[in-house]
């Protein structure tokens, strides 16, 4: 992987009905590949724009992502290991 977070550190926000952002945490990510992921620890690149055709796709995606993010929040650090 480029990068890798700790799921319970992304934000996950709306921003239109077909675009969201995911918002990763400064300099946290453990990069795979430091050449590759040169950018992902700089100012303003902490922010991921996701824009969909169809708000339909938009919102199944918020669905999966948002629970996702709540489940790792819940378990906390002693979810399998």
């Amino acid at each position: 992987p480029l990068a890798e977070f700790d799921l319970r550190d992304i934000s996950y926000h709306v921003r239109s009905p077909t675009s969201h952002e995911l918002e990763l945490p400064s300099g946290s990510g453990s990069a795979g590949s430091a050449g590759s992921a040169g950018s992902a620890g700089s100012a303003g690149s902490g922010t991921v724009a996701l824009r969909f055709p169809e708000e339909r796709e938009a919102q199944q995606w918020w669905t999966v992502l948002s629970s996702s993010l709540r489940e790792a929040r819940r378990g906390g650090a002693g979810t399998r290991g």
